[in-house]
């Protein structure tokens, strides 16, 4: 287990180094990119937000690059943040076929498909933060969530409504 921690750490550190050029970064996490994007797109789809498109071609914008997007029809303060926050879900993604497809690969001495899977892994990880652009789009919904989670735990702790 020690080894395939090290190996994603390895990964990780070689994408956070790639960072500094943007066509190392673009091709080096391009799975990332797409695993990110076909988060915000399921999780749309899922919770009815109307997806319209979904691009992986990298893009110039006015404060940097852009790697993917997906456009939505249907966000509204109901589905944005967990639309936004997709990505987060790569996080059990990772573990998942860290514990059930990595680990066993390392155990059959399939070392070199090992390699490939610690990457990808990395990748998901990487790509799980959401953009400032996933937080901005966010934004409302998160209020949302946020004051309605907190008004049920004053009901229930302070009122013990429902009793």
């Amino acid at each position: 287990m020690t080894y395939s921690i090290l190996l994603i750490i390895f990964w990780l550190a070689l994408l956070l180094a790639a960072q500094q050029r943007i066509w190392h970064i673009a091709l080096l996490g391009f799975p990332g990119v797409v695993l990110h994007e076909l988060m915000h797109f399921l999780v749309g789809l899922i919770l009815f937000a109307k997806p319209t498109s979904f691009s992986l071609i990298p893009q110039r914008v006015k404060n940097g690059w852009q790697f993917g997007s997906v456009s939505f029809r249907g966000l509204n303060f109901i589905n944005a943040a967990p639309v936004a926050y997709a990505p987060l879900l790569l996080v059990g993604v990772a573990w998942f076929a860290f514990h059930h497809w990595m680990l066993p690969l390392f155990f059959a001495g399939q070392y070199f498909v090992w390699i490939a899977a610690g990457y990808l892994i990395a990748c998901g990880l990487f790509s799980s933060i959401p953009s400032s652009t996933d937080v901005k789009v966010g934004g409302i919904s998160t209020l949302f969530w946020l004051t309605l989670g907190a008004a049920a735990f004053y009901c229930h702790y302070y009122l013990h409504w429902p009793s």
